[in-house]
């Protein structure tokens, strides 16, 4: 059984931006353009990481918004890597590595902070090594083509050169499993396979979206509020009370949320998840700014967690 969490749309400012921009242009005004053209840019890369994480991705819409940034600011560093993962996970290896490249170079002015450069890196890797795998398939079958023992003794000396990983060990660098905060590498049948085990909460990330999993088969789609927050609450090492969430969903994401948001959700999954409270019970924890007591979540003791994902996504606080 599965339920869906109402999607939460970015706000609109396109047009009133788009209105400004053209005053600027009309006035000749530089200053104004180059300010209005950056918070354009700004609200693009972040609609496009919206759509890339609602509760039903659509990479399409994303790569639009990326690719519209980037026609404004063609050296925007996050857009050139946000655009570079899309193909990535698209499989167009060729046009990742390009983005990732540009996105590397950065421009006079901004530039990728220390996680998303290792990963860019990263990413260039897997896509060396994924391209590498493709023109080996390509070569094996123009082999059976070639007469000459030369030539197929050139073949084989690229194929020992460039076919450095074992199958298995290959497949296993794609994809993640963190148990009670404690990460390890699967395979991708592994990945598609696992399900949560006795008394174990698990969310998984996937090409298909972000889910909540619940041992009793009970199964909920996450847009990306639900999601920072399930992910808050599952590795929370203490109570969370609303303001504590809050504040985290915000430190994690551009989205614009409220204590009575969180709290609404909270009550709203109260009520519509079976088993909520004996997962998330509340407690009365002493906030230490007015020194009132208030309700505070964090999974159950004596229940576990699991997340799973790919091997090279960028979980909420790992930046």
């Amino acid at each position: 059984m599965a339920r869906q969490e109402r999607e939460v749309h970015p706000k609109d400012e396109e047009k009133r931006l788009r209105d400004e921009l053209m005053e600027a242009r009309k006035n000749r005004n530089r200053t104004k353009l180059n300010l209005i053209e950056k918070k354009l840019v700004k609200l693009y890369v972040s609609q496009a990481e919206y759509f890339k994480m609602s509760e039903k991705p659509d990479a399409n819409i994303a790569k639009r918004y990326l690719e519209t940034a980037l026609r404004i600011q063609k050296d925007h560093p996050v857009a050139n890597y946000r655009l570079g993962y899309l193909f990535y996970r698209n499989n167009e290896y060729t046009k990742a590595i390009f983005h990732f490249g540009k996105a590397l170079d950065g421009s006079a002015t901004e530039g990728l902070n220390d996680t998303q450069t290792m990963l860019a890196n990263m990413f260039m890797v897997n896509c060396g090594i994924r391209i590498a795998k493709e023109s080996i398939l390509e070569i094996q079958s123009i082999e059976e083509n070639l007469y000459s023992e030369l030539e197929k003794e050139r073949v084989e000396k690229y194929r020992n050169e460039i076919l450095v990983l074992d199958e298995d060990v290959f497949e296993r660098m794609f994809y993640r499993k963190i148990e009670n905060g404690v990460a390890t590498r699967i395979s991708e049948s592994a990945f598609s396979a696992f399900f949560p085990k006795g008394k174990q909460v698990m969310l998984r990330i996937s090409d298909h979206g972000r889910e909540v999993l619940f041992p009793d088969g009970f199964t909920l789609s996450l847009n990306p509020v639900s999601f920072y927050l399930i992910y808050g609450l599952l590795t929370a090492e203490e109570f969370l009370t609303y303001r504590d969430l809050k504040h985290k969903i915000t430190l994690w994401s551009e989205l614009e949320v409220t204590e009575d948001n969180i709290r609404q959700m909270i009550s709203r999954y109260s009520r519509n998840i079976p088993l909520w409270n004996a997962f998330f019970p509340s407690a009365s924890v002493v906030n230490p700014e007015t020194n009132r007591r208030v309700a505070g979540f964090m999974l159950a003791e004596g229940f576990s967690s699991c997340i799973l994902c790919r091997g090279d996504e960028v979980l909420p606080g790992e930046l």
